[in-house]
């Protein structure tokens, strides 16, 4: 099994075979919504079921989101930044582009409530004001496009917001788990 992540075609093609499959961006929201919430399970492609239990993997796609999930594990954790969200490429249409980042924010938001999170009074302001920004994005394919530049610039900033909330999220649970562990040893 490889450490690379299987790109947005390689897993919508696996979603495609299976019956009640969420889409590509919303499962890897939930992914990272998971991963964030503290929820490391990441056993092969059983975080899938989880999130949607109505879906039922073969074994080769299991497998391909194990990568997926080993992947995004390890790019949160990078220490140079190197996660970003799995979204259709620049090649697609911008309405098809907004669509799945809506998709994916659903997705996480999904993710990270099954991950843990229950009280987000608790988290600081900046990433109490993320997971309200993400909500709203979430609400993405109902935005009206102009047609022009703006739209693409408006998406570039949108996913590097996404990608940068994300990963403060990230580090912010993930010191709050390991200060909720530390006080567990002592």
């Amino acid at each position: 099994m490889g450490t690379d992540k299987p790109t947005f075609e390689q897993i919508e093609e696996k979603l495609g075979s299976l019956t009640g499959q969420p889409g590509v961006a919303e499962s890897h929201g939930a992914l990272c919504g998971l991963l964030c919430g503290g929820d490391d399970l990441v056993d092969g492609g059983s975080w899938l079921r989880q999130v949607f239990p109505d879906v039922n993997p073969d074994a080769e796609t299991e497998a391909v989101f194990g990568r997926l999930g080993a992947k995004t594990k390890s790019d949160l954790n990078d220490s140079c930044f190197a996660f970003s969200p799995l979204l259709p490429d620049d090649g697609q249409s911008i309405e098809l582009r907004i669509e799945a980042l809506g998709e994916w924010c659903q997705g996480f938001l999904l993710g990270l409530s099954l991950g843990g999170l229950q009280q987000t009074d608790q988290l600081s302001l900046e990433a109490q004001e993320i997971l309200r920004d993400l909500a709203e994005m979430s609400q993405a394919g109902g935005y009206q496009l102009d047609g022009g530049e703006q739209d693409e610039r408006s998406y570039v900033e949108l996913v590097e917001y996404l990608r940068t909330g994300v990963l403060l999220l990230h580090a912010e649970l993930g010191c709050d788990r390991q200060s909720a562990s530390a006080g567990k040893l002592h």
